[in-house]
């Protein structure tokens, strides 16, 4: 028996474009001999749908979408859609074959828990089911899931075990499951953990694409009953994987360098974010920093060097090398690179707000202004050619408020807003190995300034700060958990205190990629106005 599992990229709300999709895979499958063809979770709206689900006619164009391939099966289809029933919403699988949807399983175990809320949409299923469908004249029986019904931890329900009783032969789950660092080997084992309760070979078909802020890698995967890998998508692509169960054929399962992986899932995360919003060119400030280089360098090879415009944005404290390094990159890079010097329009801002400023003395406000100089300057060129502004910070910068509203915030799309800064430096380490002195090595070497004030450094040890900051927001440390661990008390309140307060910032910022397994965003909901401070003995 030959399954094909096709993880596809659709686009939420695009029906016609995802119809096609399918039936060209579905087609494509065919051709290539397959028994069965297996689509991802929801293929037909795509994921998620958010409150798209409660506008008037989405439900309907699902469900007609889904007729419309139905009609045009000949072997067994299994694909993701909507199902509504006496008002309710079901996250389902249909199974359509000579022309007809044969059966519906709905999703049991929904999901409300970081980016997922499911339970806002959807009716879980009443109980697991098995579909029995006709190969060459056998009947398989097969245990249909869908993305959550493998984790079932946490749950009553164990979905794969319930199947096995009530006769499955394989399971199959499709899925639309978001890349996080350390994903496959969290799939693989508990895929793993199934095959060892049930001794049913496993078939895993996930989503590959980019939706706002999420990123799906595909890397669909496929294990025997003796829990061998015989099956596993690329990461990142499109792909039709071909899996034949009676198979002697094994397939050792690879997973990609942390950092190449990091970056080629911010790489997809801007090309679909352009291609699925319809604009086609960026511009981005690059300061001669490692932020923006690093943002630059993705944006080149998401977009193409010729789609990538960069402004250096000098004011008089920029320093020479920050402005050689800026070309440099430019140069490097093949991207369109011109000056502007703000001075001229600081000065006038300075020069209207000087009545209301004399007698204080100068502070973040007079740094400010030069910060949102150079955002209504990289606006007004977004405006005026239609290029979007990638903004440039990182997560520790934006968990510390060190950015400025309206200034190097200002942007539609945040691209290494989910990249620690020594991420940043990870992964531009990386760039560099992989080309050499493709970003200049200046830009790496010195320290981070954002160049606001006369000799002006960032006010952090990043490598003692961001490795906290990611233990406060990605693992939900508490102060006494690291300050027991043997970090500093004052450094640890006082980071407690500005991840606090600055929430305010970041729920104003552009939406980020996400790439760790708690980004800020979608999946992190922090009151505004919030005076907890934190578990400190």
């Amino acid at each position: 028996m030959k399954i094909a599992l096709c993880q596809i990229n659709p686009t939420v709300g695009s029906f016609d474009y995802n119809r096609d999709l399918i039936l060209k895979n579905y087609v494509e499958s065919i051709n290539r001999n397959a028994d069965i063809v297996v689509f991802p979770e929801l293929v037909i709206t795509g994921y998620p749908p958010q409150d798209l689900l409660w506008e008037d006619g989405f439900i309907h164009q699902n469900l007609h979408i889904l007729d419309t391939i139905a009609a045009q099966s000949t072997i067994p289809i299994i694909l993701g859609f909507v199902k509504k029933e006496n008002g309710n919403l079901y996250n389902s699988a249909a199974v359509c074959y000579d022309g007809k949807i044969q059966s519906i399983t709905d999703k049991i175990l929904l999901p409300t828990y970081d980016v997922f809320d499911e339970d806002r949409y959807f009716t879980k299923g009443r109980e697991p089911k098995v579909v029995s469908v006709n190969i060459s004249g056998k009947r398989v029986n097969i245990g249909i899931q869908i993305c959550e019904d493998l984790w079932d931890h946490n749950y009553d329900c164990k979905v794969s075990e319930v199947q096995k009783k009530l006769g499955a032969d394989i399971l199959i789950n499709i899925s639309a499951s978001p890349y996080h660092e350390g994903r496959l080997n969290n799939r693989k084992d508990v895929i793993l953990e199934k095959i060892s309760k049930t001794g049913l070979p496993y078939l895993y078909c996930n989503m590959v694409g980019a939706q706002d802020e999420l990123i799906f890698d595909g890397e669909s995967l496929a294990f025997s009953a003796s829990g061998d890998c015989i099956g596993q998508g690329k990461v990142f692509e499109e792909e039709i994987i071909f899996v034949t169960l009676d198979s002697d054929v094994k397939v050792e399962l690879t997973e990609t360098a942390r950092e190449e992986k990091m970056y080629r899932a911010l790489c997809l995360g801007v090309s679909d974010y352009f291609k699925k919003s319809g604009h086609k060119e960026a511009v981005i400030g690059l300061s001669g920093g490692i932020d923006s280089a690093l943002v630059a360098a993705i944006a080149t090879d998401a977009l193409g060097e010729n789609n990538i415009h960069g402004i250096s944005l000098p004011s008089k404290y920029s320093s020479d090398h920050s402005l050689s390094d800026a070309q440099e990159l430019a140069e490097n890079l093949g991207i369109d690179y011109r000056m502007i010097p703000i001075q001229e329009a600081v000065e006038g801002l300075e020069k209207v707000l000087y009545p209301h400023f004399l007698g204080l003395d100068p502070n973040v406000a007079e740094e400010n202004i030069q910060a949102r100089a150079r955002g209504n300057l990289l606006m007004a060129l977004s405006n005026k050619f239609g290029w979007m502004v990638l903004s440039t910070g990182n997560k520790t910068e934006l968990a510390l408020g060190y950015c400025t509203l309206y200034g190097d915030m200002s942007g539609g799309l945040a691209v290494i807003s989910d990249l620690s800064k020594s991420d940043v430096y990870a992964l531009s380490k990386w760039v560099n190995k992989v080309m050499p002195g493709r970003i200049p090595i200046g830009s790496i070497t010195k320290p981070p300034s954002a160049e606001l004030a006369p000799n002006q450094v960032d006010p952090f040890d990043y490598d003692l700060v961001s490795p906290l900051v990611d233990s406060i927001v990605e693992e939900r440390k508490s102060q006494a958990d690291l300050i027991k661990n043997g970090a500093d008390p004052d450094l640890v309140n006082s980071l407690y205190q500005k991840i606090r307060i600055n929430e305010y910032k970041r729920r104003q910022a552009a939406p980020g990629l996400r790439v760790s397994s708690k980004a800020f965003g979608l999946g992190r909901r922090i009151p505004i106005i919030n005076h907890y401070k934190g578990k400190r003995k």
